[in-house]
């Protein structure tokens, strides 16, 4: 098993990207949870482009997973290891604690209601956002924990990337050749020609889904192509200026941040010093944050009705997010994480200087 050391450390800044990332998506659900426009930055809301920024790190660290040790077993392993402790534990925290606490209907009525084990669905990254009586009359009604229906986009490609560097040779002609597909269609999909009617798969809206998932194939591209020399924070910040001189339009704002975001978000993780690493030793909050969050929020909104002031909801959200955040890292997640499997082969994909992933993969 590995040392309680290894799982936080100050050696990069992934840990703090990642969780700054978790809070600027609970600052952008705290407008349309009140009622309000959320900012935007290149035709994305604030909290969408954050999720993409979870995608890049995403495939980025759990490729460099795969090909430090291609069991598949022990990289699905892995996978479950870091996604469902948590998840159980917030599923059966808002069923069994938040909903009967909150509900408007009889408890016997509650337990009784298909809403209620339909919401279990959660668990197996099936998305069912409702619990009967709960939330009914918030300003955005009905939406127990929106957050959720990015973990199933996830996980899937979880499995899909590996899948395409699995057999053969040319693997990273492969690599490149199915994210240039993936983000020809969303492009088509979500900035073109958006379907007239929902495309629905597993519960899961595919634009939804076809918006995010090249950023985790982007993130994946950077580890096996680029070797740590070629992330230059400099180099980053003068590429983010740049955005500025994108034409105004939906598909270029997209294209321009699949050649800027991911460069930038990893050039500003791998920077050294790690003037952020410190964030690392409070653990990786992260995960905790994006799916509390948005259930947090929705609390606040019964409680101190905050419609039309999404700072307000903001404020009095993220303590507590943070605090339920922390908790589950150190009571459950960072335990479920000691039982990771620990083999590792040279990987051929990465570079040499890339061999090493950061943690919490």
């Amino acid at each position: 098993m590995q040392p309680t050391s290894q799982l936080t450390h100050p050696r990069d800044n992934f840990d703090a990207i990642r969780l700054i990332a978790a809070v600027i998506v609970v600052y952008g659900h705290s407008f349309p949870l009140t009622g309000t426009v959320s900012p935007g930055i290149l035709g994305n809301a604030v909290q969408t482009l954050a999720v993409k920024v979870f995608f890049v790190l995403s495939g980025y660290l759990v490729l460099g997973s795969w090909v430090a040790d291609r069991s598949p077993v022990r990289y699905l392993w892995r996978r479950c290891l870091r996604i469902f402790p948590g998840l159980v534990a917030c599923i059966l925290l808002t069923m069994f604690v938040v909903g009967p606490a909150l509900t408007d209907i009889p408890l016997a009525e509650y337990f009784r209601n298909p809403w209620f084990r339909w919401y279990a669905e959660n668990i197996a990254l099936h998305p069912s956002y409702a619990l009967p009586g709960v939330f009914e009359h918030n300003v955005y009604p009905n939406a127990v924990n929106g957050s959720l229906w990015s973990l199933p986009v996830e996980f899937s490609m979880y499995l899909l990337a590996p899948l395409v560097l699995l057999w053969g040779r040319g693997q990273k002609v492969r690599l490149v050749t199915a994210t240039v597909i993936l983000c020809a269609l969303s492009l088509r999909m979500v900035r073109i020609a958006p379907p007239t009617t929902p495309i629905v798969l597993y519960a899961t809206s595919i634009v939804s889904a076809l918006d995010a998932a090249p950023y985790f194939f982007l993130g994946a591209c950077w580890r096996v192509i680029a070797t740590r020399k070629a992330y230059d924070i400099q180099g980053a910040l003068i590429a983010i200026l740049l955005l500025a001189a994108i034409p105004e339009g939906k598909v270029p704002y997209e294209i321009g941040l699949y050649v800027v975001l991911p460069y930038a978000i990893l050039s500003f993780c791998l920077a050294k010093p790690a003037l952020f690493g410190w964030m690392g030793r409070w653990g990786d909050l992260s995960y905790g944050v994006y799916i509390y969050g948005f259930l947090i929020q929705q609390i606040v909104s019964h409680l101190f009705h905050t419609d039309g002031r999404p700072l307000l909801n903001f404020g009095l959200s993220i303590v507590p997010t943070l605090l339920l955040a922390a908790a589950s890292w150190h009571w459950l997640e960072k335990r479920f994480l000691l039982l990771k499997p620990r083999r590792r082969r040279l990987p051929d994909l990465a570079q040499p200087d890339t061999a090493t992933e950061p943690a919490q993969t």
